[in-house]
């Protein structure tokens, strides 16, 4: 009966060690599987979540259906900015479709000389707010900017052709007052 019984011990102990090793494995695998989820959803942004339709609606622009999200924030504040990467052939579409001015550092009034040009002071603007991981807006020759003023909202577009890179920001009204 000892000799069972030792044998039956032993028996449980294996099938325990291999439940125990099973359940540590299937945790294992559950950590991995999680992690590589929340890796892969961090920072992801989305058309509904860079709000494209407020950006389109407010401006009359539409955005081609390529575009590349690279970062966007709404501060809650009155101010939403976007970041997006155009293709070569959509930034030199947009310029053209959507009638955007050739940047230009001409200053018109000797008191804005402190200020920069118009061109400057928007691209200030934008840049002011948007995150430093964001691609620096390029002044040069091919940088296009357009502005768009509604009841309620005052929109700045910028991009570079060549680069394809864009940068968007929409001021809106804080009607919480914060």
């Amino acid at each position: 009966m000892s000799k069972l019984n030792t044998n039956l011990r032993a028996e449980l102990k294996n099938e325990n060690e291999l439940g125990s090793r099973a359940k540590l494995l299937r945790n294992l695998i559950f950590v991995f599987a999680l992690g590589i989820s929340l890796m892969s959803c961090k920072n992801v942004k989305t058309k509904s979540y860079c709000e494209f339709d407020f950006f389109e609606n407010s401006s009359g622009i539409k955005f081609p259906e390529n575009v590349e999200i690279l970062d966007c924030e709404d501060d809650l504040e009155g101010l939403i900015w976007l970041h997006l990467k155009f293709d070569r052939e959509s930034a030199l579409e947009f310029v053209a479709t959507n009638e955007m001015h050739q940047y230009s550092d001409e200053i018109e009034n000797e008191l804005l000389k402190l200020y920069g040009s118009e061109d400057d002071q928007l691209i200030e603007s934008v840049s002011t707010y948007i995150n430093e991981n964001v691609e620096p807006i390029t002044k040069n020759q091919n940088t296009y900017l357009k502005t768009v003023q509604t009841e309620h909202q005052f929109v700045i577009y910028i991009i570079n052709k060549d680069s394809g890179y864009f940068w968007g920001q929409i001021g809106y009204p804080d009607w919480s007052g914060d």
